[in-house]
């Protein structure tokens, strides 16, 4: 696309068009977007077209004027919104004051400075929600090292803000290696996108108080689950949950859940990953293997011994000491 054409009645159009957007306030938008757009088109405008008036400053740093606005929850429809509402009026302009080629060319402008503000306020946007998702990510995984190793959480809990439940279903998961990973020189690249597909399919059915720490082989997830019997639609990796992480992963995962206290997680851990690798070790099918808690003692009763819990599968295979 063409700059506009540089000619007195162009340069006149542009000149013009600034002072036209310069007292310009949005229209329904909140004034601190409206206000740094309006100057942002503007200084576009003047950036966009050398000869134009120099009357206005640099553009303003859109990326970072989004940046902020991401932080603070402002949604970027309502920045593009803004943005698109001096465009609008731009083209109004033009069309109105422009005569033969000057309309084309101012145009032609406009459309220069819609790409503009639209890549840069959505790119700024994308790369504010990554770096959030990461610190998140990061803070969610130093969260479970500290639950799996049986540490304190209180200060991790109060500068991460990310709430830790009475108790949690454990899940130790396996996930076996995608064909594409065996590919010469796709290995790597294969099992991180297979490893991401698993994250993302994790939030629907799990919820976003869900914890895991997964590699591109498994892992850990940690369920919040009530001390009381479940709610009724509370998150728990059920069969089907499985065959949707399955699905995502394309290929067929297995997993051992057990549930209990939050202070139980290094054990139910340990327990639960054990049992895994026994599962693994005799080929048993994939699939979604439970951990059969015994019942709790009636009042007044002694706690019994427990020995080597059963584990029940999707189609009540129980497996004995031998896995």
């Amino acid at each position: 696309m063409t700059a506009m054409r540089v000619g007195s009645s162009s340069e006149s159009l542009a000149s013009k068009l600034l002072d036209y957007l310069a007292p310009r306030t949005g229209r329904g938008i909140p004034g601190d977007v409206a206000t740094t757009t309006r100057d942002y088109v503007a200084a576009a405008v003047q950036l966009l077209a050398p000869r134009a008036r120099r009357g206005v400053a640099e553009p303003p740093e859109i990326a970072g004027a989004a940046t902020r606005w991401a932080r603070e929850g402002v949604a970027l429809e309502t920045v593009l919104a803004s943005c698109h509402d001096e465009i609008r009026a731009g083209l109004e302009f033009v069309a109105a004051h422009g005569e033969g080629d000057d309309v084309v060319a101012g145009a032609q402008l406009i459309l220069r400075v819609l790409e503009m503000v639209t890549v840069t306020a959505s790119a700024a946007y994308v790369d504010e929600h990554r770096l959030v998702a990461r610190e998140h990510q990061t803070a969610a995984q130093t969260l479970v090292s500290a639950l799996l190793g049986g540490h304190a959480v209180g200060e991790l809990v109060s500068q991460t803000g990310i709430a830790v439940a009475p108790a949690y279903q454990v899940v130790a998961l396996s996930i076996p290696a995608h064909p594409d990973e065996r590919r010469p020189g796709a290995g790597a690249a294969a099992a991180r996108r297979k490893l991401r597909r698993v994250q993302a399919a994790l939030a629907d059915p799990l919820g976003s108080r869900a914890l895991s720490l997964l590699s591109a082989a498994g892992g850990t997830v940690l369920v919040p689950a009530d001390a009381r019997p479940a709610r009724i639609g509370a998150p728990e990796m059920t069969a089907e949950v499985l065959a949707m992480l399955s699905e995502a992963a394309e290929v067929p995962l297995t997993a051992v859940a057990a549930t209990g206290a939050t202070a139980r997680i290094p054990e139910l851990a340990a327990r639960t990953h054990d049992l895994l690798d026994g599962i693994r070790a005799a080929d048993r099918v994939p699939g979604l293997y439970r951990v059969a808690e015994p019942p709790e003692p009636a009042d007044g009763e002694p706690a019994q011994q427990v020995r080597m819990p059963v584990v029940t599968s999707n189609n009540d295979h129980r497996i004995g000491r031998s896995a």
